[in-house]
This record gives C-alpha cells, structure tokens and sequence, in this order.
C-alpha cells in the first residue's frame, strides 16, 4: 500500500509538482512577433488527467526497497531538487500512516457498528425469552425463583431448604448424643482430664482444671513434706469439696444434653414430615415444570448469545482508542549532499572492471563456456572420431521443402555432403552386397537427425538401394509429420508395437510415395524402458529385416536423459553421432560419445548439421550456380 496511488495522490495534494518553465522556441517567438498563423492552439487540459500524470510520475520517481533480514524499509524518491526530494520521502511516510490509520478506523468502526445492530437484536430475543418463560410461570402457577442466572422452582428451592435444615437438626442430635456419651464416660471413670475435654461447659471445665490443679499441688506437696502433715489435709478437704462439685456440675450437664436430644429429635421428626409432604406436592408440577425448563434454558442461552457479543463489542471499542500506525519512523529523509544519478566515480570504476573483465575473459567464454562448436578445427581436435560431413544449413519455407532438397537441389552443398555420407558408409562397410544397419542418434532433439535420415533414404533410394527407415522415437515420432499425405496424427501402429504386441511387420510398414523408400513409423509411446524380452525381440525384427532391404536407417531418440538410443546403437552395424552447429554443447557431445562406447556401440563418426556458410568456406571446393546450371541441363536431357 506504501506505493499505492492513494498515497501518491495524498503527497501531491500536500507537495503538488512546481510548474514547469515554459518552452519559448522559434515558432513561439515569431507568434509573439505578430504572425498568428504560427501560433500553438490552445487545448484545454483535464485537471484529472493531469492529477493522474503527476501521480504516476511520482510513483515511477519512487522506490520502497526491504532491508534484507529486518522489518526496515527504504524509502528512495528522485527528484531534481534534493530538498524537495527529501520533503517528498518524509510525506510518503507521514500520508502512508495517515491513510493506513483512517483505514484501521474505518473498518473497525464498521464492526462496532455490525456488533451494536446485531447486539441489540440478540438483547431484545433474550427479553423476548424470558418473557415467554416468566408468562409460562404464571399461567400454570409454579412459582419460580430466580436464582443468579438460572431459575428454580419454589418447591424445589423449599425442598432443598428443607433438606438442609434437616441435615443440620440430624447432626446437633448426633452431637449432643456424643457430649452425652462422653460426659457419662468422664463420670463414670472419675477422670477430669475428660470433662476438660468438653468445652460447651465452661463451668464444668473450669472445675474439671482446678481439680487437677489441686491434685497436682498435693502431689509435690506430699513429696516434699511427707504424707502426714497437717498442709495435706487442708488440700485432702479442698479436693473433696471440688470434686463434689464437679459431680454436680456434671449431672446439671447431662441433664442441658438430655434436653438439646429432646428438642433436635422432635426437631428432626417435623423435618422429615415437612420434607415428605413437599416431596408429594413437587410430584403433581413434574410436566409444566419440565417445559417452563426449557423455555428457561432457550433464555438463558440467548443471554449468554448477547452478553458475549456485548463483551465482543466492548473489546472493539477498547481497541479502537489503541490504534497506532503500521509503520514508525526510524529516520526522516534529508536533503542529499551529492546526486545519486549519475555517480560518476562508481560508473568509472564499473567500466573499468567491465572491460578488464571482458578483456581477460572473452577467449575463456568462447572455449570453455560455447553453448556449443564454432569452428571445424576444435570440433575435430576434441571429438576421437572421423568427421565424416559437415552439412551446411538449409532454409526452407517448410518442413516439406527441406525434406525435398535433396530432390529438388541436387548438387547444393547439402546434397553432396550427403551423397559424401552415403559413399563413405558404402565404401567402410557395405562390402560383398551385405545390407547395412545404420543408427543416427544425437545429443538431444531438434538437430538435424531426422531430416539426415531421410535425405540418406532418398539418396540411397534414387542410388537403387532397396532401403528402410525406422523412426525409433516413440516420445515424439517426426516421420508421420514429415512423409504423411495430407494427414498431422501418428499413425496406430509402429515399431514399438512391433516389440511391445509382436505385430507383425508388414502391418506397419509404409511406403514414401516422393521416394520411393519404405518406412516404419514411431508407434504408440512406450511408458516403461526395453525389458530383456523386447530386447531379444528388436534383435530379431532388424535382422529380419536386414534379409529384405540393403540399408535399414534407425532414427534414434537422443541420448540424454534417455536409455533408447543406447539399445538401438548396440545392435546397429555402424553409428553417426549427429552434432548441431552451434547449438549442441561440447560437454554433451563427448557425454554421449563415451555413454556409446561404454554400451558397446560401433561408432563410425560425426556428422556436424546446420553449419553456416562462413564455416564451410573452409571445406573446399562446390559447384557454383552457373555449374549447377549446366548440370541440370544434362538432367533434363
């Protein structure tokens, strides 16, 4: 949003563009010496139009660029004048805050705005709810009561009141039936420290410890002054006066206890009435009361609806009044002491770098780094095998007229570098009428192979050589393309059925009518690579084969990233490495060359297609067009 058009149109609305100065040329000069002829018309102009042009030069005049690994942007803004370059950053800032919190504000306050409509509707469905319940209360009497956020029947809540009120009556009984017990255990054993023990009696208890206290002095003082002396008959009499004392004080206890046992028994029985009759009464509201239940709970979720959207709306309001900015201002622009365009010291030293770079590396870049050969010399310097031709490149309008240049130009450069080929080939290995099993292959698609096959066939053919292409390349098969009459989609049938169905031969050879020369088609794609048994398969179609033609062409897939070339090379009697003028990598080429060696492939060379006619030059001699001429003289007689 920092490069949007809002901001742009809010920092021209604040810094607009000074006016430009006005052009005073030859024809405005003249037009002010009095020939109006030559002055401009006046065209009004669109203030939006206008408006839109400054923004968009402005906005063209403006780069936000992040700090790498930081939340930190940087804001760059070209202008002639440093000053108001600066001044335009700083507003870019400041109009982007301002913007970017109007927003914020505006989208919240349409949410408080949704929260307070829908709240007041979910208030008024919980008002409506609890009407609905309170008028179900009343008609059918049951005399509910509010309790918190719920309600609860009246003979429910007294039920419960009840019920604990019995509770409580039930343990004062228990426990004035245990002060009981314990008072009558104290008295029966005479022990005092038991009666202390009991602290409802505080007169009990405080006679209880003085009669341990006065047993206790009597002790020491028996110790200290024997059993006979006069200080322990006083004590002995004293003793006796308190513990009679105590038997009384315990007898007016038991009798208080006997009475609370009285009073939370009759206590407990009219609790246990009163509980039974309310039990009997609650059972005759059990329906109503089921259904004013439920009315009471559809209340209640509706309050609990409302009071959280209203707890949602408070929290919108809250956040509201805490609004801030996206972005901060780490450090305003200042006026620029230098232009940043054109650096004249950083431009000197790129250039220089440049040309020293440039110098240094060209040689480099042009051996180690070609996309691919570039002179006759280092492509026979670098690949171990004979160049057996170099084929110059042929421009056709179509594919079809570079398929017939060898027909149709005979004596080309083209042509011959072809019929070259072919002699060659005759010449190393067709001896004594044995046919040949030739294997084209190539670095990767799209170089020359293909045409190489054919124009061999059509020279072969019109040499009287009985001869059959084979188009191995089942990804994307070019025979149908290249000899079909009339017709764009491959054919059904092909050589990969021959090795994949075992259909037999002579359903998939086809016959060119231009030349004469016979052909098998690609086929249907193979989604697996040979198997042994397709192997073994293959090996016997081309030497079936072999018994009918004297030359079988393999038109081979190319070699990288595929396994297919490899098996038709290993069993072809010779095979062309075919390599593109400028275009096949030297490293692919010697790639591919050692994966044939490595596979056992009878290499017989290179052919180099789509040479330019600079680098032919150096082949030597060809016929010009005034020998072609007088050649085709000859023909036609």
């Amino acid at each position: 949003m920092i490069h949007s058009r809002d901001v742009a149109a809010a920092v021209m609305a604040q810094l607009p563009p000074p006016a430009a100065p006005p052009h005073v040329g030859l024809r405005d000069r003249l037009c002010h010496m009095g020939l109006g002829f030559l002055c401009h018309a006046s065209t009004p102009v669109d203030p939006q139009v206008q408006r839109e042009h400054e923004e968009d030069a402005f906005l063209n005049n403006l780069t936000v660029t992040p700090e790498p690994r930081t939340q930190i942007l940087d804001i760059n803004v070209v202008d002639g004048n440093p000053e108001r370059a600066a001044a335009l950053a700083n507003a870019v800032v400041t109009n982007y805050q301002r913007i970017a919190l109007a927003r914020q504000t505006a989208d919240i306050n349409r949410v408080a705005t949704w929260l307070d409509n829908r709240t007041a509707a979910l208030r008024q469905r919980w008002l409506d709810a609890v009407q609905k319940a309170n008028t179900f209360d009343n008609v059918h009497g049951l005399t509910n009561t509010s309790e918190g956020s719920t309600s609860t029947p009246l003979i429910e809540r007294q039920i419960a009141d009840t019920s604990a009120n019995l509770s409580q009556a039930e343990g004062r009984l228990a426990a004035a039936q245990a002060r009981a017990d314990a008072l009558q255990d104290a008295a029966a054993r005479g022990d005092a420290r038991a009666a202390v023990a009991l602290s409802q009696e505080p007169i009990l208890v405080a006679t209880a410890n003085a009669l341990m206290q006065l047993q206790s002095t009597r002790q020491e003082e028996a110790a200290t002054y024997g059993p006979q002396h006069p200080r322990l008959r006083a004590l002995d009499q004293q003793i006796a006066t308190t513990r009679a004392s105590l038997e009384a004080e315990t007898q007016a206890a038991l009798s208080t206890i006997r009475e609370d046992q009285i009073s939370a028994r009759a206590e407990v029985q009219r609790l246990n009435e009163n509980l039974d009759l309310l039990r009997q009464k609650a059972g005759g509201q059990s329906a109503p009361q089921a259904e004013y239940r439920t009315l009471d709970q559809e209340a209640q979720s509706a309050r609990a609806v409302y009071e959280t959207f209203l707890e949602h709306a408070k929290e919108v309001v809250d956040r509201a009044a805490l609004l801030q900015p996206p972005i901060s201002v780490v450090s305003h622009a200042s006026p620029p002491d230098v232009p940043s365009f054109p650096n004249r010291k950083k431009i000197g030293l790129g250039l220089i770098a440049v040309a020293l770079a440039a110098g240094a590396g060209a040689v480099l870049l042009r051996d180690y780094f070609a996309a691919g050969f570039t002179e006759i010399e280092r492509l026979r310097a670098a690949v171990p095998l004979p160049l057996l031709a170099v084929v110059p490149k042929v421009r056709g309008r179509t594919e079809q007229a570079v398929r017939r240049h060898v027909i149709d130009h005979p004596y080309s450069r083209a042509t011959e570098a072809v019929r070259s080929l072919v002699m060659q080939l005759s010449m190393r290995v067709h001896e004594g009428g044995q046919p040949l099993c030739l294997a084209i292959t190539s670095a990767g698609p799209e170089e020359g192979k293909s045409t190489l096959a054919l124009w061999m066939a059509t020279i072969a053919r019109r040499g009287g050589q009985k001869v059959l292409v084979i188009d191995a390349d089942h990804r994307r098969g070019m025979l149908d393309q290249y000899l079909a009459d009339g017709t764009t989609g491959r054919p059904s049938l092909g050589m990969s059925d021959l090795v994949t169905s075992g259909v037999p031969v002579a359903d998939v050879i086809r016959t060119d009518p231009d030349t004469g020369f016979d052909y098998i088609p690609a086929g249907r794609t193979m989604q697996h690579a040979f198997s042994p048994v397709e192997i073994r398969r293959l090996r016997t179609i081309l030497t079936e084969l072999k018994r009918s033609y004297e030359l079988v062409i393999i038109d081979c897939p190319p070699l990288l990233g595929l396994s297919d070339a490899l098996v038709h090379a290993n069993m072809a009697d010779q095979v062309i490495f075919v390599c593109r003028w400028k275009s096949t990598a030297q490293r692919a080429v010697m790639a591919c060359l050692e994966r044939l060696e490595a596979c056992g492939a009878p290499l017989a060379g290179v052919v180099a297609t789509m040479v330019e006619d600079n680098a032919m030059d150096v082949m030597g001699y060809s016929y010009g067009n005034r020998d072609i001429k007088i050649l085709s003289r000859f023909d036609d007689k």
